[in-house]
């Protein structure tokens, strides 16, 4: 399940959103962890985080799409 997004740097918001939610070492003592999934290039030049097992809000429901074709070679 996928949110889809048209910049890297939204796509980037919404994982920092998450990874601070979820108390990532990143966020609480400088460590590595930083995100529960990273953003991933799209085929059609979008970017799309994996939200699986993300908490979202009802709009976010609403938004999801179930698969997205992923670009060959995923980049952040």
């Amino acid at each position: 399940m996928y949110l889809v997004y048209e910049t890297k740097e939204a796509a980037i918001e919404r994982a920092d959103e998450e990874g601070r939610s979820n108390g990532y070492a990143y966020w609480t003592a400088g460590g590595v962890t930083r995100w529960l999934t990273k953003p991933r290039l799209a085929a059609d030049g979008k970017w799309v985080l994996d939200v699986s097992a993300y908490e979202l809000d009802t709009v976010e429901q609403s938004s999801t799409e179930p698969t997205y074709e992923l670009a060959e070679d995923p980049v952040v």
